[in-house]
């Protein structure tokens, strides 16, 4: 999907993050759960030096997202469009897992790659309980299927009102390998049923990894 399509939806795409849908509607309509579990011997890194910017890595689909500033470890499953061009919604169980906006770039190639959570279910907090907590410098990873992991750097934490979703910064065609991860926040609207703010983490590649280099 082209990026102009892309970011003429992403205005009505990212409106309903937490109960009720991360992206908005009826749970029932989230796609069947296909996640594989996080490897038995994944888990953040450590010791990689960090650059300013770091050059584009080769293609891998995401697997995995780690945030060690607030304990998230989460397995990644691919997100598409649903029937009304909106980004499907990932299930509420496991409560556990992200996804990640297969039409945009792969996170560590060149381009706002996007990752989205809940951040509750109906029964408890989810993935992205804690984001709003994230700070500036704070490490993003995410582990790929070639078993390297893209070390992102958080640039900045943004919170606005859905109805003023930054749809040109989230989708942004950039010249570096940039990283969005987006929930809900702010308060809940009963009526709506639907919080009524976007978390979004604004976050760029710092360093490669590639095992055994």
């Amino acid at each position: 999907m082209a990026g102009a399509a892309v970011v003429s939806l992403a205005g009505v795409l990212l409106i309903g993050l937490g109960i009720g849908g991360v992206l908005g509607g009826d749970p029932a309509a989230s796609p069947e759960p296909a996640p594989s579990p996080l490897p038995a011997s994944a888990a953040p890194i450590t010791g990689v030096p960090l650059s300013g910017v770091a050059a584009p890595m080769r293609p891998a689909r995401p697997a995995a997202v780690y945030i060690p500033s607030i304990g998230v470890a989460a397995p990644l499953m691919e997100l598409g469009l649903d029937a009304n061009g909106a980004i499907q919604n990932p299930p509420f169980d496991p409560p556990n897992l992200a996804g990640w906006y297969r039409y945009g770039p792969v996170p560590g190639q060149r381009g706002a790659a996007v990752i989205t959570g809940h951040l509750d279910t109906r029964t408890g907090p989810a993935v992205f309980a804690r984001l709003k907590d994230v700070k500036r410098g704070d490490q993003v990873q995410v582990l790929r299927a070639d078993r390297s992991v893209a070390v992102f750097v958080v640039d900045k934490v943004e919170h606005t009102p859905k109805r003023r979703f930054p749809a040109k910064k989230v989708y942004a065609k950039l010249a570096y390998p940039g990283l969005r991860l987006v929930t809900c926040g702010g308060t809940f609207d009963r009526r709506a049923h639907s919080y009524e703010d976007n978390t979004i983490v604004y976050a760029h590649l710092a360093a490669p990894y590639y095992p055994g280099r």
